[in-house]
């Protein structure tokens, strides 16, 4: 049995759209923005527009149980479009990452989608996660051989 992992031509294509209502009762997000699109055309209603789109890995708990036994649902190279999402993700940074949840705000326009923080449990868990999921990472890559 082979141990090599190959990379995946999905992992390089245009991730599927993240669809934040269905988000909106997950428990924690860790979002890992990857890339920055800026005056995206966009389309909607016969009107054409520009957006901003990031892409980001999102590791997805949705439950409790998912949570305490570290055992999420990962999203790679989710598209968020919404401005106040992306808006966020921008100042979070390319290679930065960020723990929130999705709720729905109150605007100006009407009402739109927010990241919002985590308690401190949570966040402690989902920073368990990630530290554990790094650790694993750094070991699996410092096993690989100096081929030079």
């Amino acid at each position: 049995m082979s141990t090599f992992t190959f990379a995946k031509p999905s992992e390089f294509q245009g991730g599927t759209f993240f669809k934040p209502a269905e988000h909106m009762n997950d428990l924690a997000l860790l979002i890992e923005p990857k890339s920055l699109a800026k005056d995206r055309p966009h389309t909607y209603q016969n009107k054409t527009t520009t957006r901003d789109e990031v892409t980001a890995d999102v590791t997805v708990f949705p439950t409790e149980e998912s949570l305490d036994k570290s055992a999420p649902v990962v999203i790679k190279n989710a598209v968020f479009t919404h401005f106040m999402l992306t808006d966020t993700l921008q100042k979070v940074g390319m290679g930065g990452v960020t723990v929130a949840v999705i709720r729905k705000v109150p605007t100006k326009a009407g009402s739109g989608y927010a990241f919002r923080d985590v308690d401190a449990s949570t966040e402690g868990k989902v920073g368990n996660y990630y530290v554990n999921r790094e650790k694993a990472i750094t070991e699996a890559l410092a096993s690989v051989p100096d081929f030079d």
